[in-house]
């Protein structure tokens, strides 16, 4: 019977220490999960910001040399992400492809009216509505620049939007944070709770507080690294089903050196909360008059 009923309470004990490891894991798995929607979040918005073409109309007049000129000055600045130059064939082929494929203006008029052009798309971390402007005014002093046309009140609206989202996701961040702190906090408290007899008897016996605290605090490491671990396999997994149904995401949200960040992140997390909730609950014990075990 005593064998039997050993054999149970291991059981029962390793039961125990897995489901808390998968109560744990899901918790960092949420606190993950809306990581990985900041970080996809941004690179979404960065891509989109990335996709807003500056153009710049040239004047018919324009010298090969003048433009050629323009376009390594542009390509020089930090903040420009690509120059594209268009000649008035390519403004032709641009303009049949998006508005009308049967028009033919050489055909019909005897020239081509297009201007040609020179499309400026910016690095996404400087498109800021003061720098566009800044640049705007400065082109415009450019003797062979016509005119300069880039959709201004779009860029405002998703400048701000993009900024307010960020915010809001990391104020959400912050509190989910303190949730998940607080629920692990108590269920290694209520795992700790049930072996505080055992602890009480080791002080009894003159066990040194560090002695006791010592396997505890190795087991927490364990504990939180294995639920770490298992928080990322799920997250990984939700990518996965995410880039399985829309592989077009892909392109722009796959980063495995923001995701490897974003998984070590995680298992630090729940390596670093397990560890002070253990360091909390078994001190808690530690200070515990016997009498009070009972309660």
């Amino acid at each position: 019977m005593s064998e039997k009923s050993g054999i149970q309470s291991n059981w029962r004990s390793k039961m125990s220490y897995v489901s808390t490891a998968i109560s744990i894991a899901m918790v960092i798995y949420v606190v993950g999960l809306l990581g990985m929607f900041l970080i996809k979040g941004k690179a979404v918005g960065d891509s989109f910001k990335e996709k807003f073409a500056f153009e710049i109309y040239l004047k018919d007049g324009a010298k090969d040399i003048e433009i050629t000129q323009l376009k390594k000055r542009l390509g020089a600045e930090d903040f420009i992400k690509k120059v594209v130059f268009k000649d008035k064939e390519d403004a032709l082929k641009e303009y049949q492809a998006e508005i009308d494929p049967e028009e033919n203006f050489t055909m019909t008029l005897g020239i081509n009216p297009l201007p040609q052009n020179i499309d400026v798309y910016f690095e996404a971390q400087y498109l800021h509505p003061d720098s566009i402007d800044l640049l705007a005014k400065e082109l415009h002093t450019d003797p062979i620049v016509k005119e300069l046309h880039y959709p201004k009140d779009l860029m405002y609206k998703v400048y701000s939007n993009v900024n307010n989202i960020s915010l809001g996701l990391l104020a959400v961040g912050g509190l989910l944070l303190i949730i998940a702190i607080g629920l692990i906090t108590n269920t290694i408290r209520l795992r700790v709770y049930s072996q505080r007899f055992i602890i009480k008897t080791m002080q009894l016996v003159g066990a040194s507080n560090w002695f006791i605290r010592k396997p505890f605090l190795a087991s927490s490491i364990v504990l939180g690294f294995f639920s770490g671990v298992l928080a990322v396999f799920a997250l990984a997994g939700t990518l996965k089903i995410i880039y399985d149904f829309w592989p077009e995401f892909q392109s722009d949200l796959e980063n495995v050196q923001l995701d490897l960040v974003l998984y070590s992140t995680m298992i630090i997390i729940a390596i670093s909360i397990t560890w002070f909730a253990t360091q909390v609950a078994v001190g808690k014990f530690l200070r515990l008059k016997t009498d009070k075990l009972y309660y």
